[in-house]
């Protein structure tokens, strides 16, 4: 009787292995895709971020920000809602809604609003355009154009430029301000005379 129980101990088991490895062949031959990619990388595919978009040639990025120094070692943090670079170019930066925050080292700060604008990574250099907006201490100025060459320490606001302050107010179409000499130089494109008005 011992020798029977363990006949059909053998077969059963036997019989459990077999419907095993048929059930592991119908698995593979119906179900299982050599080509399919495992579904670890398939969450990890939807994982990646919306903000990041790839045109042909272009890496496109919503809500980013750059920090960095400028060339008097003044701290800035550059956001834009939208930004996107050439992958054949990525240290030109071309971006939509900017706010850009200069932090002198005296306390004060600096604050530019623009539609448009160009951001160089490599040397700081900034470009913004439409509707530029700039705010220091009380003093307000709005421009189509600004440029702050950081590699050649100067800064450039152009098109219709026009200042208001506690100091009075200002209308013109450039003005030129030299970063190192201290320097402002105020002046039109067709030789009439710069319009300031000084509150006394």
């Amino acid at each position: 009787m011992a020798l029977n129980k363990l006949k059909i101990k053998k077969k059963s088991l036997i019989q459990i292995s077999l419907l095993f490895f048929g059930l592991l062949i119908i698995f593979f031959t119906y179900f299982y895709d050599r080509n399919k990619e495992p579904l670890l990388d398939q969450t990890i595919k939807k994982e990646v971020p919306k903000d990041v978009v790839e045109k042909e040639g272009f890496n496109t990025f919503e809500n980013i920000t750059y920090e960095g120094k400028d060339s008097n070692n003044n701290d800035f943090i550059l956001n834009a809602e939208y930004a996107e670079f050439a992958t054949n170019e990525a240290n030109i930066i071309y971006m939509k809604k900017i706010v850009c925050r200069f932090f002198f080292k005296d306390g004060t700060n600096l604050k530019i609003l623009s539609d448009k604008g160009i951001y160089d990574n490599i040397t700081n250099d900034m470009e913004f355009e439409e509707n530029v907006e700039m705010y220091y201490l009380t003093n307000k100025l709005f421009s189509d154009k600004a440029n702050f060459v950081n590699s050649e320490n100067y800064f450039v606001v152009q098109g219709n430029v026009l200042g208001e302050g506690p100091l009075g107010n200002v209308a013109a179409d450039k003005l030129n301000v030299d970063l190192i000499e201290k320097k402002m130089r105020i002046s039109m494109y067709n030789n009439d005379k710069v319009n300031i008005k000084v509150n006394y």
